[in-house]
C-alpha cells in the first residue's frame, strides 16, 4: 500500500491576513503516519502587523526596569511593531493570568505558586512595588474585577472552586465561595471572566480525546456561568475541550479561545487511505486551535466533531466528523455546529483573550481581540509563543484574521526563554504581557512613548 499523502486542499498552511499560519490544537502531535507526501509550514511567517496599520515587526532589545531581576529575559529581545518599547517591568514567578483593579494596579496569578500578586506602579519609574494580596490558593488561574451594589470584587478560578472578595485599596475581605466541589483533574484549571453579575467559569475536559466527559455530573469540557450571589451556576456551553481564553466582546457577548485536541485522526474520506489514521503532516497541523462567540446552549462539537479546514479559509471554519467517536454523525451532527469564528495556528495553546474596546490601547490597535498563545509543549517542531490580534467588525460583530503583535519568544532551534499566557491592556496605554516560564510582566508601549 502506498504511503497516505495529505492533499493539498487539506494541509491546514493557511494564510492569514497578512501571513498569520494557520494551525491547530493546543498542545502537541505525536503523529504516526507513514511519510505523507509533503508537510505544511510549521512557523508563523511573514510580516502580519502591517495588516494591523502599525508596521512590520522588528526585534527590540528588552530594557530591564530598575529594581526588576529580568532573569531569563536579561539581554534578549521581543520583536514588536515600529516604534514600541519592550520593558521588564516586574518579576512574578510563575506569572499566569492578570487583572487591573479599580485602583490601578495590576492583578497577576501565580497558579500553582498558591499565591495572587499585586504590582502598583512606582512615580520614578523603578519597578513596580509588589505585595502579596492573596496567599495559600489552590492553584489560583483566573483573575477578573466586578461591580457589585458599588463595591469592587475580584473574582478568581481555583482548583475546585469559584470564589470571590471584596476589594479596597489593595485588601481583600469577605472571602465568598460561589461554586465549590468542582474537578480539577486534566484540563482543570479554572479561567474567569464576569459581565454585569454574571461569572463565567470555564471546566477543561479530564483528557485528550474522552467522550465520556460529555454525561459526566457535572459534564466536563464545557463553559458555564454563576451569579455574583452564588445562584445560577449552569451550563453555557458544550463540547470546549480546554476554553481557557475567555473575554467578553464589545457587543456583550463572550468569547473563548479553544485550546483543541492532540493526536486527531485523519477525518477526510479521500482515496488516500488515510482515514482514521493518525498522519504526522495532518497531526502537526490539525486541528486548529479556536476562537469563537458562547451564547446558551453553543456547541463546539469536541470530541466528536472536528474544524475542517480544507477550504483555506481562517474564519468561519465549519466543521467534518471525528472519524472515530462521530464517524457517521451518529452522536452529533457536526454541520449544525455554528462554524468557528477565527482558527489559530496549531499547537499554539491559547490562554489568553482580551478585548481592547474601551482601553488606552484602542487608539493605537483599533477595537479587537489580544489572543495570546503559550506555545506547544511537544510538538516538533515546537509552535513558538506569540500575541495575535484579531480586529472586531461592529457592523457584523465578529472577529478578522489574526495578524501578530509580539514574537521572539522561541530562538530558532525551538528552545525558549520565555512562554506569554496573556496580555492585557494597561491604563497607560502600554500592553503588560506576562510570561510564567521566565516569571515576569512585560511593558511593551508604542509610539516608544
Amino acid at each position: 500500500m502506498r504511503s497516505p499523502r495529505v492533499p493539498s486542499r487539506t494541509r491546514l498552511t493557511v494564510a492569514l491576513t497578512g501571513a498569520l499560519l494557520l494551525g491547530v490544537c493546543a498542545c502537541g502531535s505525536q503523529g504516526t503516519g507513514t511519510g505523507a507526501a509533503s508537510t505544511s509550514p510549521s512557523a508563523i511567517t511573514g510580516t502580519p502587523a502591517t495588516g494591523l496599520g502599525v508596521g512590520a515587526l522588528g526585534p527590540v532589545g528588552l530594557t530591564v526596569t530598575e529594581g526588576t531581576d529580568a532573569g531569563s529575559a536579561e539581554g534578549r529581545s521581543l520583536d514588536v511593531p515600529p516604534g514600541w518599547t519592550a520593558e521588564v517591568w516586574a518579576d512574578v514567578p510563575g506569572a499566569r493570568l492578570a487583572a487591573w483593579a479599580p485602583d490601578g494596579s495590576l492583578v497577576v496569578s501565580t497558579g500553582d505558586r498558591g499565591v495572587v500578586t499585586r504590582l502598583r506602579s512606582a512615580s520614578d519609574g523603578s519597578a513596580p512595588v509588589s505585595s502579596l494580596l492573596l496567599d495559600e490558593l489552590d492553584d489560583p488561574q483566573g483573575v477578573a474585577f466586578a461591580d457589585r451594589n458599588g463595591r469592587a470584587v475580584l473574582v478568581v478560578g481555583e482548583d475546585t472552586r469559584i470564589v470571590s472578595w471584596d476589594y479596597t485599596d489593595g485588601t481583600v475581605s469577605n472571602r465568598r465561595v460561589l461554586v465549590d466541589g468542582l474537578p480539577s483533574s486534566g484540563h482543570g484549571r479554572k479561567a474567569v471572566t464576569v459581565r454585569g453579575d454574571t461569572v463565567f467559569y470555564s471546566l477543561g475536559s479530564s483528557g485528550n480525546r474522552e467522550p465520556a466527559d460529555r454525561t459526566e455530573d457535572p459534564q466536563r469540557a464545557t463553559l458555564w456561568q454563576v451569579r455574583l450571589d452564588g445562584t445560577g451556576n449552569g451550563v453555557v456551553a458544550t463540547g470546549v475541550r480546554n476554553g481557557f481564553g475567555l473575554d467578553v466582546a464589545p457587543d456583550g457577548t463572550l468569547f473563548v479561545a479553544v485550546n483543541q485536541s492532540d493526536n486527531q485522526p485523519y477525518p477526510f474520506r479521500d482515496d488516500d487511505g488515510a482515514y482514521g489514521r493518525l498522519v504526522r503532516e495532518y497531526v502537526d497541523e490539525n486541528p486548529i486551535e479556536q476562537v469563537s462567540r458562547v451564547t446558551p446552549g453553543t456547541e463546539l462539537g469536541w470530541p466528536l466533531c472536528v474544524p475542517d479546514t480544507r477550504g483555506g479559509g481562517v474564519t468561519e471554519v465549519p466543521y467534518v466528523n471525528d472519524p472515530v467517536t462521530n464517524a457517521n454523525g451518529q452522536e452529533l451532527d457536526c454541520a449544525g455546529i455554528p462554524d468557528t469564528m477565527v482558527g489559530l495556528p496549531a499547537h499554539s495553546a491559547p490562554l489568553g483573550l482580551e478585548f481592547t474596546a474601551g482601553t488606552a490601547l484602542e487608539p493605537v490597535l483599533g477595537s479587537g481581540a489580544l489572543i495570546t498563545a503559550h506555545g506547544s509543549w511537544n510538538r516538533e517542531p515546537p509552535r513558538p509563543p506569540f500575541v495575535a490580534f484579531s480586529r472586531w467588525d461592529d457592523a457584523t460583530a465578529t472577529l478578522g484574521a489574526p495578524v501578530e503583535l509580539v514574537t521572539g519568544f522561541q530562538l530558532d532551534d525551538g528552545s525558549r526563554w520565555g512562554r506569554a499566557v496573556t496580555s492585557v491592556p494597561g491604563p497607560d496605554g502600554s500592553l503588560y504581557v506576562t510570561d510564567d516560564e521566565a516569571g515576569l510582566v512585560y511593558r511593551l508601549t508604542p509610539g516608544g512613548e
